[in-house]
């Protein structure tokens, strides 16, 4: 039994289509009316779909080829749906399924669960259910994929991160003239780009031209006034970043062990502070579902600085329109929270494939202040990432921050990818 709604009606909501695995889907279904009713809401959602009468042609099916994930009838001859399931995942453990059941009972759902599946389907199916939970698995088959790639990339970043670091200790008494130079180079690059001391100066001398004296007072122009009050604000939040700064690297960090959700807590509320922004840039935050809990030694609130300062960065540099993804990997002993997002193409972002290592150099930027985001920043001067870095490595972590591409679709894209390390306590 189905339900007698049209599966080929155009869905309404907008999807990222770049995001789409482009392999098809197979539905695994004995009953004729089901096949087409579950083939006419692939086509609906626009994706690509192939049909299996039962579990035996399925395996051999998938033998052959790469599915995007598996839409599995419990109920089938020759072999049945938890058969299928349980041999698949030996063959394949990535794999994604939604199972069919006609048992709409609490037990039954928890003996579903238990085979390890991503979600389930009462039967009758309802069109807009199915179609809103296969557009839900195969976003989340995007994101599965990204995390693998990121815990095979990630091992070798940090292998590479490592004796990056390595070098730059064993150099730095030997270079610490050039160090200093080269961050008094960067503070005055950073001073003279975006609004603050840099446009003020320039507001100063343009006045100072233009200015009337009218009965032993100076006149000037309520526009130039009103910036220069702007202006005047950026600088008070640069001096408030700071007097941040300075505190962060002043304190006793006193480490405590937490769990791991515990940070993974923070994610929401962080990212609902950022609401505003990612309304006007039209950004989407994915934040992870993690099972696996693990203790971690921390001081929470620094942390939450530091998260927060992932977001700012991440946020302000991403293109209009896009996702912003948030992953948890667990690699060789550490924690690792990753921030991914999509790459503005620009002359900027030309500059950072060849100067990542910097970023966490005080006062380097290579895109200028987005003034948008200039409320938002709790440091300021280019200083966030290196404050990011500083607290890491008070908790014997590690920040790393690299250029990346997206492989998971089938149309590659550039992307920046910011990674925490911290290291897991037994």
């Amino acid at each position: 039994m189905v339900e007698p709604t049209n599966p080929n009606q155009t869905l309404s909501p907008k999807v990222d289509l770049s995001r789409r695995p482009k392999e098809p889907i197979l539905i695994i279904e004995d009953k004729r009316e089901n096949q087409v009713l579950l083939e006419g809401i692939c086509k609906r959602i626009g994706v690509p779909s192939e049909v299996a009468e039962n579990g035996d042609i399925a395996l051999k099916m998938a033998k052959q080829k790469q599915y995007s994930l598996y839409l599995v009838d419990l109920m089938m001859p020759v072999i049945d749906g938890k058969t299928f399931i349980a041999e698949q995942s030996q063959v394949e453990p990535n794999a994604v399924f939604i199972v069919q059941t006609a048992i709409d009972q609490t037990e039954e759902i928890i003996e579903i669960m238990k085979l390890g599946v991503y979600d389930y389907l009462i039967k009758p199916l309802h069109v807009e259910i199915v179609a809103d939970r296969l557009e839900k698995a195969l976003e989340y088959v995007y994101l599965k994929r990204m995390e693998a790639l990121l815990i095979d990339e990630e091992a070798k970043e940090l292998k590479s991160q490592l004796e990056w670091l390595n070098y730059k200790e064993s150099h730095r008494k030997t270079t610490e003239v050039n160090a200093e130079l080269n961050s008094i180079l960067n503070l005055k690059t950073t001073m003279m780009q975006g609004s603050g001391l840099g446009a003020m100066t320039t507001l100063i001398d343009t006045i100072d031209k233009i200015k009337k004296e009218e009965n032993g007072n100076y006149l000037i122009q309520k526009e130039y006034w009103e910036l220069l009050t702007e202006n005047q604000d950026h600088n008070k939040t640069m001096l408030k970043g700071l007097d941040l700064a300075v505190d962060v690297i002043q304190s006793k960090f006193v480490l405590q062990k937490v769990s791991s959700n515990q940070l993974l807590s923070l994610l929401p509320e962080i990212a609902k502070d950022f609401q505003t922004e990612m309304e006007a840039k039209q950004i989407k935050v994915n934040l992870p579902v993690v099972k696996q809990t693990v203790s971690l030694e921390l001081e929470l609130e620094s942390i939450k600085t530091v998260v927060h300062e992932i977001f700012t960065n991440g946020l302000k540099y991403s293109k209009t329109n896009s996702n912003f993804d948030i992953f948890v990997t667990f690699v060789d002993g550490y924690f690792c929270l990753s921030a991914k997002n999509n790459l503005i193409e620009d002359e900027y972002a030309k500059q950072l494939l060849h100067s990542e290592k910097k970023l966490v150099e005080p006062f380097y930027r290579i895109h200028p202040p987005v003034e948008s985001f200039h409320h938002k920043e709790k440091f300021s001067l280019g200083l966030g990432l290196t404050m990011v870095d500083f607290i890491l490595q008070k908790h014997n972590g590690m920040f790393f921050i690299r250029n990346a591409i997206d492989h998971t679709t089938e149309t590659k894209a550039n992307c920046v990818i910011a990674e925490i390390f911290l290291p897991i306590q037994t």
